[in-house]
């Protein structure tokens, strides 16, 4: 089963925790992006996964590439371009006081992507799972067409497509996003999206109050409008502060909804990347055909995993994921 993503991979610079951009003296460097951390974390899980996109004709291009293979992420669909690598800048929060991203990214060589820069064909040439998120629609109309046209392809050739809505509004309004949403639905197969999508995406709304009768009211009204949609995902966060949070994960699939138990995670050293890891469980889960039951608590214990560790990708095995399900957190493994 292989797996392929398509999206921008920047480089991140981050501030330690406890520290903010204007008084920081340096800055650690990773590299990230939604559709690169859930292949990393599937290649972890022992899955075969590409990577589709464009980084610059540089060292820092480069560097990204060496990266991904360094995790054994397929690189040789990365093409090459004399535009920039996108950046973006994380102040790590703390406490009371929450973390900030702030983008730089216009006119990179992954957003001058066009439809005639990809042999679709090509590049999915093998493919089992196509995956993407909202960021990459939200990034430019060019990159929305291209998108489609791929889309098209992987239902024409029975290629499961999987969607991570990932609403960011510093990128796009919900208009906007609304828009691109409708359009692509008919086409996806796994869907992430939680009820503030719902409700300020796909525009729908209930009088339930409680949040597990309004998830699974509006993953049934979306299958019901989209019956090509076999599987709905999210996550619910509680925040005590930046560095203690709760999670648990929601899952639909076959008119019922499996929730995780509820995990808290204390002193976070890293939460970019936790959705990302979340839905690579969820994708493990689905495509080895594991019990609804066992999807939810495995998405979740990567995800929690996954606040443990500093940059945007999840690095955890199987094992540990299972360790933490199984016996929860203190058992050393010797």
């Amino acid at each position: 089963m292989r797996v392929a993503g398509f999206g921008e991979i920047m480089l991140r610079l981050s501030t330690d925790k406890g520290m903010m951009l204007s008084n920081a003296n340096n800055l650690n460097v990773n590299y990230g992006g939604g559709e690169a951390n859930v292949l990393i974390s599937l290649s972890k899980f022992g899955m075969d996964t590409r990577a589709i996109t464009k980084v610059s004709n540089d060292e820092i291009g480069e560097a990204i590439i060496d990266y991904l293979s360094s995790k054994k992420v397929e690189t040789k669909f990365i093409s090459k371009s004399d535009k920039r690598t996108g950046i973006y800048f994380l102040q790590k929060g703390s406490g009371n006081r929450t973390s900030k991203v702030i983008y730089d990214r216009d006119d990179s060589a992954f957003n001058n992507m066009k439809v005639e820069d990809l042999d679709i064909e090509k590049v999915l040439n093998g493919v089992d799972v196509f995956h993407f998120s909202g960021v990459t629609l939200a990034l430019s109309e060019n990159l929305r067409k291209l998108t489609l046209n791929i889309l098209k392809y992987c239902k024409e050739n029975n290629i499961i497509v999987s969607y991570d809505s990932n609403y960011r509004a510093k990128l796009w309004s919900l208009e906007e996003a609304s828009k691109a949403t409708f359009e692509i639905l008919p086409y996806v197969n796994i869907l992430s999206a939680g009820i503030l999508d719902a409700e300020n995406i796909l525009y729908m709304s209930c009088e339930y109050i409680d949040k597990y009768e309004k998830l699974k009211y509006y993953y049934g009204e979306i299958i019901n409008l989209y019956p090509n949609i076999r599987h709905i995902f999210s996550s619910i966060r509680e925040n005590q502060s930046v560095s203690v949070n709760t999670l648990q994960c929601n899952y639909y699939s076959n008119n019922n909804l499996y929730s995780s138990k509820a995990y808290i995670i204390d002193d976070i050293v890293d939460r970019v990347g936790g959705g990302d890891a979340l839905t690579a469980g969820v994708l493990y889960g689905i495509l080895n055909n594991k019990k609804p039951e066992y999807i939810t608590e495995f998405a979740t214990s990567a995800s929690v995993l996954k606040h443990s560790i500093k940059g945007d990708a999840n690095l955890v095995s199987i094992e540990e994921v299972e360790t933490l399900m199984n016996y929860g957190v203190g058992k050393i493994l010797r």
